[in-house]
């Protein structure tokens, strides 16, 4: 008996649409490796930046760390899109990046507790 099996795309990407902004994430093993390493490292900048400066001055340091995440997510292109789509408001900005950032972390918890895995694990 012939038996045919259709597993369609398995491409596992993330689609954000912010504005008229339209983003993708897929996450690889390079990319996602390269995302956690580079959370890390904007982890300890976060926690070294100067707070004595003035509101322009920290909201200019927040946006360059913003700026090199969504770069590592997306593509050079990506900060200055979305900053555009956030009104080029930092706090709006700063709003985006949480939000991304949960739903990121959200799609990463579902795909490990993927029934399908389970079922193989647990034999």
């Amino acid at each position: 008996m012939a038996r045919t099996y259709n597993f369609g795309n398995l491409k596992d990407v993330t689609t954000f649409n912010i504005g008229d902004v339209t983003l993708e994430f897929q996450p690889t093993d390079e990319k996602s490796e390269l995302l956690e390493k580079k959370s890390a490292e904007l982890k300890k900048k976060a926690e070294q930046i100067d707070e004595s400066g003035t509101e322009w001055e920290l909201r200019k340091e927040l946006k360059d760390l913003l700026d090199e995440f969504f770069t590592a997510a997306f593509d050079s292109e990506a900060p200055q899109k979305l900053y555009n789509a956030c009104g080029q408001n930092t706090i709006s900005y700063l709003k985006l990046f949480l939000q991304i950032a949960d739903a990121l972390r959200e799609v990463n918890e579902e795909k490990q507790n993927d029934e399908t895995f389970k079922k193989y694990l647990a034999e």
